[in-house]
């Protein structure tokens, strides 16, 4: 549910040609290209699907708000002014699309960070921070991502469940390391575009985890820790 790629996302070293492969082996089944502050172009879109019909393609964007980091499923391209999330907000729903929060506590427990900001170290229950403004414009909370730290991912969990918000997960990953680790597992295997929103909107969706025993798993409190008791398995 969320990928960076080569040549599209600046900070990226992710080759989109290597990504099928990669996501195959992964055990994934689709990927979503949720790319910084811009959509591919739609002939890229078609060739590249063409191209790579045994997964489920979706090309999305990853916007930056005042609210931080969010990924738009249903955007054909950027829109001006969407960097205000009232005005995101507003263009998805003329579209039928979906919002997702991205690494909603990345740094907040970092004393270092909180020092650099000027500002006093967070200490917000979960209870107290699903009623964030940020969690009430959104459709979904990613609580899993492989860039933050287990404690930042468990707290997104718990907020998750005190704003009564569906959850994702994704590898975030701007290279070839890390895909696959954190995904989203859907209820049924996806057809389409208009299927993954219909999936999405109807919440039949959950952050996922991979074992090293090649499983996903749901992602909650203590799996992480429990996965690791797994064995991995001899290649």
């Amino acid at each position: 549910m969320h990928l960076h790629t080569l040549g599209t996302s600046s900070d990226s070293m992710l080759d989109p040609l290597e990504l099928p492969e990669i996501a195959v082996e992964a055990g994934l089944t689709g990927c979503n290209l949720a790319e910084h502050d811009q959509v591919w172009e739609r002939h890229r879109q078609v060739g590249y699907r063409a191209d790579n019909g045994h997964l489920f393609i979706n090309f999305g964007i990853e916007v930056s708000t005042e609210y931080g980091h969010m990924l738009a499923i249903g955007l054909r391209e950027y829109v001006g002014g969407i960097r205000r999330a009232d005005r995101l907000r507003d263009e998805l729903d003329k579209v039928g699309g979906f919002l997702i929060v991205a690494h909603p506590f990345r740094h907040v427990f970092d004393p270092v960070t909180a020092m650099r900001k000027g500002g006093a170290p967070f200490n917000m229950t979960p209870e107290q921070a699903a009623e964030m403004p940020v969690f009430k414009i959104v459709d979904a909370i990613e609580i899993a991502n492989a860039a933050n730290t287990p404690r930042e991912n468990y707290f997104a969990a718990e907020v998750a469940k005190y704003a009564g918000l569906p959850t994702t997960g994704g590898s975030d990953a701007h290279s070839k390391s890390g895909v696959g680790y954190y995904a989203t597992g859907f209820e049924e295997e996806i057809k389409d575009e208009a299927h993954f929103l219909e999936l999405l909107h109807a919440g039949r969706m959950e952050a996922v985890h991979r074992t090293p025993a090649r499983r996903f798993v749901r992602f909650e409190q203590g799996s992480i820790e429990a996965a690791q008791e797994e064995t991995a398995p001899v290649e």
